[in-house]
């Protein structure tokens, strides 16, 4: 019997129309496939088969059909379902669900190479998904009421499907232990008896007692969540070792804290949850997948953290966009991604890996020699031309050696950007050492360790600045987003100066978009200016382009528009470093909180904010405070301010929504005062005794 391949497909098996191969196992190879009916009838599944070679092995055969037989049981909306067993010309099959979209493995390696962290609130909705299908699986019963006592023995990322409307799946229960013995087909030995004495799964997913062939349970499947919930947060293996030996031993001593040092931007509570999930002992594990789920329920209402399948759905999208070709000098190598798979691959102990790139936030970037293209350190980079991309292929330039030191001086290159010299293939900034030797702190880590970090996105942002303006801080906010970054100081809580490595971002590209000054006029200025005690603004003055009141007044419409524009953001990063103060004069600018407040007026829609509070109406207000004296402090525009005085402790957010009748700018204005007291920390919601607990 031939091994088949996509070049022969479509093609009819039994019943069944295999329209596209999706992938291959260790055992199994699977298809996208057209199931026909009467009438018309038509639906688009997956099969599952053995492969051709192995298709008369009796053990690969009784995997298969105790897969079937484990997950047929198992009706629920985060378990992918089997339709059917079957067989055709002695190729024995699963008919499956199809969820189209991604699994969590190609998922978190797409992060990895993209340089894009998850957010926290997203990894905690994938593993509070699969957690409520674990606790199905590990409660089953048969039909008499009897106990299956389901272990999955193989969470890992691989095996977490996710569609593209954000729906999480857990799949594959190929070597799962479970009484089957009890079922009527008395002839089919349970899984625990098929190949006893081999491990089970993927070894870097494997708990302390599975690894030293101690008698497990479903406290097991616990242990290998956390460890799923660990990678999906830092994007790095947790117990893989140079070795199977090592990772072993590694598993066997469980040692988290050894971790938590490589990655301290883990909220402490987050820290607390893997903690738990992963002890050594199982006696002090998370004792069912509902407490590891409550768990992350209450970390996610306790700090106001709110995530849906939309949310997920609309972080999958945006990882997985298909990236755009680039028609500008020699493209910058990128790796392939595989497609998604609902791929076996039961009866191993071979590992998933995910990449393995510079950790985040921001990597030291070292130009180790062995890659530095040669001659870089010796071109002669002042008749060179330079132009710059970054990963979403946005091109700058050419620009010549004297705009490139005014670059370098204003921070608006970053490493991590590409550069292509003279027309050459596209290469890193800081693997061009001699970029890096006119500009050494480009490639230079922090001199001093975050106060704090932690993820930003529409939510999360607006209470940072907030925070920063109430505590009234000093020192330097860094944002970044893939290879963007852009350094904000403060003073007091107050915006004072910024830097960023989008061109688009530049004081001259600023002030053209605005016709405060023209091209000419900017090339001329640009022309005087000598780093790194010149800048653009003061050669502007210098010739006449605008006044010292003119240049201030844009001044702090630039920095205003940079941080209105983070505000935007739906994924990112910050690190906060207490006590760095701005590099030049400082910029006047209007209270922070004012600022905070503009952009979400400019920003946030109403069904925007509808849908952030979906799940909170019927929750009751808690102001912490009188909020009148903040109308100033928040700079609320006149139906703003006449909204306000709505909100009262005890009323619904329903309640005080339906005063409004039906008036949608009444109505908009009411939400954004609702949205920005609840980001001051001046308002809070309780949800009603004894109904579902809401996120905020």
């Amino acid at each position: 019997m031939t091994v088949s391949t996509a070049d022969n497909l479509p093609r009819a098996f039994g019943k069944y129309m295999l329209l596209d191969l999706i992938g291959t196992g260790g055992m199994a190879e699977i298809y996208k496939s057209r199931a026909v009916g009467p009438d018309g009838f038509e639906k688009i599944l997956v099969i599952k088969k053995i492969l051709p070679e192995l298709a008369n092995n009796k053990s690969f055969i009784n995997l298969l059909v105790a897969e079937a037989k484990v997950t047929s049981l198992l009706n629920h909306p985060n378990i992918v379902q089997i339709h059917e067993l079957g067989e055709v010309a002695q190729q024995y099959y699963i008919a499956m669900e199809l969820v189209d979209g991604s699994d969590l493995l190609n998922l978190l390696s797409r992060c990895t190479r993209n340089r894009l962290r998850v957010p926290i609130e997203v990894a905690l909705h994938i593993v509070s998904e699969v957690c409520r299908g674990l606790a199905h699986a590990h409660a089953a019963t048969y039909h008499a009421g009897r106990a299956l006592n389901i272990i999955h023995r193989d969470v890992s990322p691989s095996n977490v499907l996710i569609s593209k409307h954000g729906d999480v799946k857990i799949m594959d229960f190929g070597v799962a232990r479970a009484d089957l013995q009890q079922l009527p087909s008395g002839s089919m030995p349970s899984v625990d008896h098929i190949e006893r004495g081999t491990l089970k799964g993927k070894l870097g997913y494997m708990s302390p007692e599975q690894v030293m062939g101690k008698n497990i349970d479903r406290r097991s499947d616990i242990f290998a969540l956390g460890v799923v919930l660990f990678e999906c947060l830092t994007l790095k293996r947790l117990f893989v070792g140079a070795s199977d030996v090592q990772t072993l031993l590694n598993i066997r001593e469980a040692d988290v804290e050894q971790r938590f040092k490589r990655h301290s931007y883990l909220p402490k509570p987050i820290r607390a949850i893997l903690r738990r999930a992963l002890a050594k002992d199982p006696n002090d594990r998370f004792q069912t997948a509902t407490d590891f789920q409550e768990a992350i329920l209450d970390y996610l209402f306790d700090s106001r953290l709110k995530v849906s399948s939309r949310s997920l759905a609309q972080f999958l999208d945006q990882v997985l966009a298909p990236e755009a070709p680039n028609t500008r000098p020699s493209e910058p190598p990128r790796e392939r991604t595989p497609p998604p798979s609902q791929l076996d691959v039961a009866a191993t102990i071979e590992d998933e890996a995910l990449p393995a790139p510079p950790p985040l936030p921001p990597p030291s970037l070292p130009t180790p020699s062995s890659t530095r293209p040669k001659g870089l350190r010796r071109i002669d980079l002042s008749r060179a031309t330079f132009h710059f991309k970054h990963d979403d292929d946005t091109v700058y330039g050419p620009v010549d050696m004297e705009r490139l030191m005014s670059l370098l001086g204003e921070r608006a290159v970053g490493p991590r950007e590409w550069v292509s010299i003279n027309g050459s293939d596209w290469m890193r900034v800081a693997e061009v050492r001699a970029i890096v030797d006119l500009q050494p702190s480009i490639i230079e880590e922090e001199p001093q360790r975050p106060l704090e970090d932690g993820p930003l996105n529409k939510c999360r942002t607006p209470h940072l600045l907030f925070r920063i303006a109430r505590e009234r801080l000093t020192g330097k906010l860094k944002v970044t987003q893939g290879s963007v970054h852009k350094d904000f100081y403060f003073e007091q809580g107050e915006a004072r100066f910024s830097h960023s490595n989008l061109k688009s971002d530049l004081f001259g590209t600023f002030l053209i978009e605005n016709l405060q000054a023209d091209p000419a006029q900017i090339e001329r200025a640009l022309e005087k200016v000598i780093p790194p005690h010149h800048y653009l603004g003061a050669a502007l003055v210098n010739l006449g382009v605008m006044t010292p009141d003119v240049l201030q007044v844009a001044l702090g419409d630039h920095l205003r528009s940079r941080i209105i524009e983070i505000v935007t953001w739906q994924t990112g990063w910050y690190e906060f470093f207490e006590g760095e103060v701005a590099p030049r004069e400082p910029v006047k600018l209007p209270a922070l909180p004012r600022l905070v407040m503009d952009a979400i007026r400019t920003h946030y829609r109403a069904a925007e904010l509808r849908l952030l509070y979906a799940d909170m109406m019927d929750h009751v207000l808690i102001l912490g405070r009188d909020t009148a004296p903040l109308t100033d402090v928040l700079g609320f525009s006149t139906e703003e301010e006449r909204q306000r005085p709505v909100l009262k402790t005890n009323a619904t957010l329903r309640q005080v929504l339906a005063s409004t009748a039906g008036n949608e700018i009444a109505q908009l204005a009411l939400l954004r005062v609702v949205f920005a007291l609840h980001q001051f920390d001046v308002l809070a919601f309780r949800a009603p005794a004894g109904a579902a607990r809401g996120i905020a």
